[in-house]
């Protein structure tokens, strides 16, 4: 079973085209999104009852529900949202396209707060209709002043480094360059691949967001 979560506006394409796109299944339940107060209340419900009928012809055993959230409480908005996500059954995906700003940047919030539990991120592209798989980052894990500058160490290569060259680089012994990498990994600051029984370590974007929060 997937949850999928997804503002709406009164253009339903970029809901309906991103869901199909990714794949909907029977029992799905689609959680759309709308702002408490709307400025054409009888556009809403006709945007929800499009949706609801296209997804519904496709798999009757889909579920549709609408969730409001104020306009002008940010931080309450944030927490329904949130709260949403945190009950999610099965696989949590969020369609991150289209609806109103007071709504996709309280959904926008709480994804990356709650980025280990979602599956996968979308977003339909304005531009040239493409709907798009994207990992959105996290800079909120906090790390050693050791972890901070094998960071540094490998933020500053090309692409990516090996272990042996990083603690050769760091004048520091493997093992506490192995742990560095470690605690970074799981900060999901970088990735980490085994090649030749020799590890590659390389940045993620994460990462590279982190760093510009701790520069000195």
């Amino acid at each position: 079973m997937q949850t999928f979560v997804s503002p709406i506006g009164f253009n339903t394409t970029s809901v309906t085209r991103s869901l199909l796109e990714y794949g909907i299944e029977d029992e799905d339940d689609v959680q759309l999104i709308r702002p408490a107060t709307e400025t054409d209340d009888d556009r809403a419900a006709e945007a929800v009852t499009d949706v609801k009928q296209l997804l519904q012809e496709i798999e009757p055993t889909i579920t549709v529900t609408v969730e409001t959230v104020p306009h002008d409480d940010f931080e309450a908005a944030v927490m329904i949202c949130s709260n949403l996500l945190r009950t999610a059954a099965g696989d949590t995906v969020v369609s991150l396209s289209g609806g109103a700003r007071d709504v996709l940047l309280p959904l926008t919030v709480a994804t990356m707060a709650h980025e280990a539990t979602v599956l996968t991120t979308l977003g339909y592209s304005d531009i040239d209709g493409q709907v798009r798989e994207f990992g959105l980052p996290t800079v909120s894990t906090t790390v050693s002043d050791g972890a901070l500058n094998t960071l540094r160490a490998v933020a500053n290569t090309d692409s990516s480094v090996t272990l042996p060259q990083l603690a050769s680089d760091l004048e520091a012994a493997k093992s506490t360059i192995t742990r560095h990498i470690s605690s970074l990994e799981d900060a999901e600051y970088v990735i980490a691949r085994t090649e030749d029984r020799i590890k590659h370590v390389s940045i993620t974007l994460s990462g590279q967001l982190y760093l510009t929060t701790v520069q000195a």
